[in-house]
């Protein structure tokens, strides 16, 4: 059965999420937006406080204005004319006056902070105790009880003279704030991230052994120029180093293999015991082979990255130490498998890998070492495993075995080596975009993978690590 990709999606989610929040420029960008939206919030929280106040201070003071009008207007007006008075203010300013009976049903205004705070204030003015209701017999409004001498009276205004809400043009201002403040967010997160990539892009080369990449030293900011200035020269300073270290590795092997060779040949021609001549050639050819592991951990040429099919190139690597009549490998033929990596250093990794296991992982009570090669896929990368049947490797001491010069003979044997096999392995891997796992396999032995960047043609199956 096909599975759920329902938690394949969740999985994919979480590590795209995880590797936004790990960008600097996200990072960045988020906090500025941050910033940006406490200060809006702050500043628009201080706007409408003092917003509210104004509202209810020029609310309670139309609403006075409106009643002592009223009252004024009722007192000092003949009773026939108090009518045609009523109906002017309808007319004109949509006031509307009723005279308030002991059977009216009407229900107090809801109380919030505004209208209490306007109902204290209109009160305040007056000197006296009003009620503000929302209906009135079934009528909706602003309706304010108050009383003309002894008489009580309805006063019934529009709704909207007391509005609580933002103005539609500091809404609008306040959506176009925030835009602009986003946008000004991930312009200043380009401009200070911009830089740092650079400057990560240029030190992946240097570590990958390309030192031409130089960086601008004329734009940006001075302090940045400094930084640009510095690195390059520290890349210039390690290309003459690497150079130097190559050309003296290069003429130290040239002139230590003739008077290696002449040696071998006089041991040939002129030492008559077979059992001392076969030591000495085994001495002879051990110290080339040291030389050899020499030249090739100083090596840092940039691979050349293609498909690369690592079953195919298993099995040739198979064909070619066949010679190694104490090696025997076994290869999973099962599993398809695709890279994208130099073929030639491949092979390198590979043979390495298969001679340290060779000289370090010997199976219990046999004289032989046996090898199995297998392949994991998964999202975006490829792995070729190798794992032996040897007795493993301390589990504090799995971090060190890639560390030049190291050897972990206690645990495994006393064959003699450099101490440089897994660590060329791993520079070897990394310069071609790829890393390296060590772990002891379970029932026993060191299981080794080297993760390498997946061919984007290969086929999407996966499978777990």
């Amino acid at each position: 059965m096909p599975a759920n990709p329902a938690p394949q999606r969740e999985s994919r989610a979480r590590q795209f999420l995880g590797q936004l929040s790990g960008r600097l420029y996200w990072r960045t960008f988020v906090l500025i937006v941050a910033l940006l939206s406490v200060s809006l919030a702050a500043w628009f929280q201080s706007f409408r406080v003092q917003q509210t106040d104004q509202q209810i201070e020029q609310t309670a003071r139309q609403i006075t204005s409106l009643i002592d009008l009223t009252r004024i207007a009722l007192v000092h007006s003949a009773p026939q004319a108090r009518n045609a008075l009523l109906d002017e203010l309808v007319r004109r300013e949509d006031i509307y006056i009723y005279p308030r009976r002991a059977d009216d049903r009407w229900t107090p205004m809801e109380r919030t902070e505004f209208t209490r705070r306007l109902a204290a204030s209109v009160g305040a003015r007056l000197h006296e105790r009003l009620n503000f209701a929302d209906s009135v017999n079934g009528e909706s409004g602003l309706w304010i009880g108050f009383r003309i001498d002894t008489d009580p009276y309805w006063l019934l205004l529009d709704p909207s003279r007391i509005d609580e809400s933002l103005g539609e043009t500091w809404v609008i201002g306040g959506v176009l704030a925030t835009l602009l403040a986003l946008i000004g967010a991930a312009v200043i997160a380009g401009f200070v991230n911009r830089p740092l990539r650079d400057l990560s892009v240029a030190t992946a080369r240097v570590r990958e052994g390309d030192f031409s990449h130089q960086l601008d030293e004329t734009s940006g900011t001075e302090e940045i120029r400094d930084v640009n200035r510095g690195f390059n020269r520290m890349a210039r300073a390690l290309q003459e180093i690497e150079q130097e270290r190559t050309l003296m590795l290069a003429g130290i092997s040239h002139d230590i293999r003739t008077p290696l060779a002449r040696l071998r040949l006089e041991a040939e021609l002129s030492v008559p015991d077979e059992q001392a001549r076969r030591d000495i050639i085994d001495d002879i050819e051990q110290t080339d082979s040291i030389i050899n592991k020499f030249m090739e951990y100083a090596r840092s040429a940039s691979p050349v990255r293609q498909r690369v099919d690592l079953p195919e190139l298993a099995q040739r690597v198979r064909s070619d130490l066949d010679k190694w009549g104490d090696l025997r490998i076994r290869i999973d033929e099962t599993t398809a498998a695709s890279a994208l990596a130099d073929e030639l250093e491949m092979r390198r990794v590979l043979t390495n890998l298969l001679e340290n296991a060779r000289r370090y992982a010997r199976s219990p009570g046999q004289d032989l070492t046996q090898v199995d090669i297998g392949f994991l896929r998964r999202t975006g990368e490829v792995a070729i495993t190798v794992r032996d049947h040897g007795p493993g490797v301390p589990q504090e001491q799995l971090a060190l075995l890639t560390r030049p010069f190291f050897r972990g003979d206690a645990a495994r044997t006393s064959a003699k080596g450099t101490g440089l096999g897994l660590s060329i392995v791993e520079r070897t891997v990394a310069r071609m975009g790829g890393r390296v796992e060590l772990l002891n396999a379970p029932g026993g032995g060191l299981l080794v993978r080297v993760w390498l960047p997946r061919d984007p043609t290969d086929l999407p199956t996966l499978q777990p690590a």
